[in-house]
């Protein structure tokens, strides 16, 4: 017969047990039957071992020790069921004790946190994606990173994020009129060969996604009809690869320049849940290839203008020789050739950097009267910028809702200071005063998960008169390129 206690606590929805120093269920509730897929009644009098599984009693078992020997336990551990998989448990047991002080059992009160920990970690993946993709993005604006190493640092984030283990990132070859391949990781040379170039009639995940101009997900070359009987399926697995996901390089315009595509160790159990980051992944390829390519048609124009312009000059210092007088033909000539060369500076001309406070005050200047802004001018570049512009917007708003601009007494005072030798370094402080008490939050929200996002090692205080938020950034060391090439 049931205790009472069990007759109420069994339909409660909580993880509850009582087991017997002798290893059995003496107890099961309604919610933890249901969570191992069975009925109370079919746990209750088994050994712990038959409902778990060995590998999952494996995992308890120091813990069970501890709880015998008459200790509280807390912990929190991965818990393989047999016939369910793994559940992530936080278990707290409490020893029961016989009119004797003997421990003859203990009682466990159970949270399963896999779901919780599972959306944690893929809010954290989501939040890792987008920062490695906005951080690359910047990259594909430098003026000191060829097209090859853009490229390559897009492949290597895609991996990444699918949790690949090797990938390729393919270009259209018009010559060829097939996708050649522009950047690799983890490949051999037999496959580097084999796939060179690739064609839409090619038995490979690329060749279907180039014919059908969307994704193609093969969960399992080995099962997949694209790979039955060809070359390639032999050359895949050669190469330890089970499972790719392919995604064209779409333009703007609707062409297809190239293939982004991702290689697994493992079949795919179920649909690559970071398909959303490949795609814009590819989007981001694709931009900066159509990019690449128009400037390239830019430079081609640009430099026939020049041509054109220096024939031009040529003619009209000619027409000058003759029809201007010896005296003042030197000084003719050299206006000439400094108009040209002027000319020349333009077009090689790039801005690859932003003012510091100009970036600060374009965050916050809607709130002018109640900040002030003191600091060294500071050229900022691009990498950087976007982040800083991010993390002050972020400050900024987060003020407005909790801080010192929540009232119209509140002050927020930022200032910076750089530190030029051995590195450049920026450090930046805000403070906050004359607002409301703050707490410390009770959770890390988006604000906060963006700054340490994107500043791991910024400090945050939130002290009760007001925010302090303190940065350091290391802008360029002493081989960084801080300019165009000329």
């Amino acid at each position: 017969m049931p205790h009472d206690g069990e007759t109420i606590f069994a339909k409660i929805p909580f993880l509850l047990t009582r087991c017997s120093a002798d290893l059995r269920y003496l107890f099961a509730s309604d919610a933890y039957a249901a969570m191992i897929g069975r009925r109370p009644q079919d746990v209750v009098g088994r050994k712990i071992v038959e409902i778990l599984g060995e590998q999952g009693f494996q995992a308890i078992q120091p813990h069970v020790d501890a709880v015998l020997s008459g200790e509280r336990v807390e912990y929190e551990t991965k818990v393989n069921f047999a016939g369910v998989g793994d559940r992530l448990l936080h278990v707290i047991y409490t020893p029961e004790n016989d009119q004797h002080g003997k421990v003859h059992g203990w009682i466990a009160s159970i949270i399963d946190i896999t779901e919780k920990r599972q959306a944690e970690e893929r809010l954290a993946a989501e939040l890792r994606a987008m920062t490695m993709l906005r951080e690359i993005s910047t990259d594909c604006v430098r003026y000191d990173i060829t097209p090859e190493e853009c490229l390559q640092k897009i492949l290597d984030a895609a991996v990444v994020i699918a949790r690949a283990q090797k990938g390729t990132l393919q270009v259209f070859d018009p010559a060829s009129n097939a996708l050649r391949i522009a950047a690799q990781r983890g490949f051999g040379k037999p496959f580097l060969e084999f796939f060179e170039f690739v064609e839409d009639t090619e038995a490979s995940s690329c060749g279907a996604a180039l014919r059908a101009g969307a994704p193609v997900i093969v969960d399992d070359i080995g099962t997949s009809r694209i790979f039955a009987g060809r070359p390639s399926l032999d050359i895949l697995l050669d190469e330890n690869v089970r499972a790719v996901i392919s995604i064209p390089l779409n333009s703007s315009h609707g062409y297809t320049l190239g293939m982004l595509s991702v290689h697994f160790r493992e079949p795919l159990k179920a649909e690559c849940g970071e398909i959303y980051y490949l795609d814009l992944a590819a989007r981001l390829a694709a931009d900066y290839v159509e990019r690449r390519k128009a400037a390239e048609t830019e430079r081609l124009l640009l430099a026939e203008v020049q041509h054109r312009s220096a024939n031009l000059l040529a003619v009209v210092l000619a027409i000058a020789r003759r029809t201007i007088c010896e005296i003042d033909r030197a000084s003719f000539e050299g206006r000439i050739h400094a108009l040209a060369e002027s000319n020349r500076q333009i077009v090689n001309s790039h801005a690859g950097e932003v003012q510091l406070r100009d970036l600060v005050h374009g965050q916050t200047r809607t709130f002018a009267s109640q900040i002030t802004i003191e600091g060294p001018d500071i050229a900022v570049p691009a990498t950087h910028a976007q982040n800083l512009g991010m993390v002050v917007h972020e400050l900024t708003t987060n003020a407005v809702k909790h801080g010192a601009l929540r009232t119209a007494t509140g002050t927020i005072a930022i200032s910076w200071e750089a530190e030029r030798s051995p590195t450049e370094t920026l450090r930046l402080r805000w403070k906050e005063r004359g607002g409301p008490t703050i707490l410390p939050p009770s959770r890390t929200g988006f604000g906060t998960g963006l700054v340490r996002g994107l500043f791991p090692d910024a400090e945050l205080d939130f002290a009760p008169q007001g925010l302090c938020c303190s940065l350091e950034i290391r802008l360029r060391g002493e081989d960084d390129v801080t300019g165009p090439p000329g």
